[in-house]
């Protein structure tokens, strides 16, 4: 059993490492031979991930994207295989398998990625797809956070989660209810692109984390994950604050 563990360690260790130099090697030589990427241009500011990791992400994942294009997959395909994706970090989180489920949690963002590009190079946007998109992103987003929830059950940190997720929906909530009074409200750090880069990147690190720290301080291999979710606890609050209280300001 344990050259088992050993060798599925290594793999991971392997695979983190290698992200993290085709990270190093885009930052370097090929960031901006992709500047001219109109979408990328368009990407708002964020404090909490900056331009370069995004532009990064969607470097990286290019080849699918592209595959994706050439097959014609429609952008509705896309909405349900990314929530399908999203719901198996709910079952790796409640066993505690927090690496596999952080690349849901990833690769489900990714997916919600895709279905807008794609649907805006094959001209198929349309309002029922963003309606549709839009609501399984909060079934989605959920799901992640009940399988933490099961996780962190007769814990104290179970109410940090649950703050992260009602803050999280909160966030959404304000924003729609805004654009239903006319009041557009995109402020705030804490915006479901950050949520799902810093519950799921921490929760991919987190072994490979706390076995380097091993050799200073003992943590455990969940630790790293629970900073990114009170990261997200408390500046999705934040964030709710900030846009609960410039949504009233307008319409005072």
């Amino acid at each position: 059993m344990n050259w088992i563990t050993t060798i599925t360690f290594v793999i991971y260790a392997t695979i983190s490492i290698l992200l993290m130099a085709s990270y190093f090697y885009f930052v370097f030589f090929q960031k901006d031979k992709h500047a001219k990427d109109q979408e990328l241009k368009e990407l708002s500011a964020s404090k909490l991930v900056n331009r370069v990791t995004r532009e990064w992400w969607m470097w990286i994942t290019n080849p699918v994207e592209e595959y994706l294009v050439q097959k014609k997959f429609h952008p509705n395909t896309l909405t349900f295989l990314g929530l399908a994706i999203t719901t198996l970090s709910f079952i790796g989180y409640s066993f505690g398998w927090f690496v596999f489920a952080g690349w849901c949690v990833l690769i489900g963002g990714t997916m919600d990625i895709f279905d807008g590009r794609i649907a805006r190079r094959l001209g198929k946007t349309s309002k029922s797809g963003e309606f549709l998109d839009a609501n399984m992103d909060r079934i989605g987003e959920s799901l992640i956070f009940l399988g933490l929830l099961n996780y962190y059950t007769n814990t104290l940190f179970f109410y940090i989660v649950f703050t992260a997720f009602v803050a999280s929906q909160m966030v959404s909530y304000a924003k729609a209810r805004g654009e239903s009074l006319s009041i557009e409200a995109k402020v705030g750090l804490m915006q479901r692109p950050e949520r799902i880069v810093w519950i799921g990147v921490p929760s991919v690190l987190s072994p490979l984390f706390a076995t380097g720290a091993h050799y200073f301080f003992p943590i455990s291999n969940t630790w790293l994950a629970s900073v990114g979710i009170t990261v997200v606890a408390i500046m999705s609050s934040y964030t709710f604050y900030e846009r609960f209280t410039y949504i009233s300001k307008k319409l005072s």
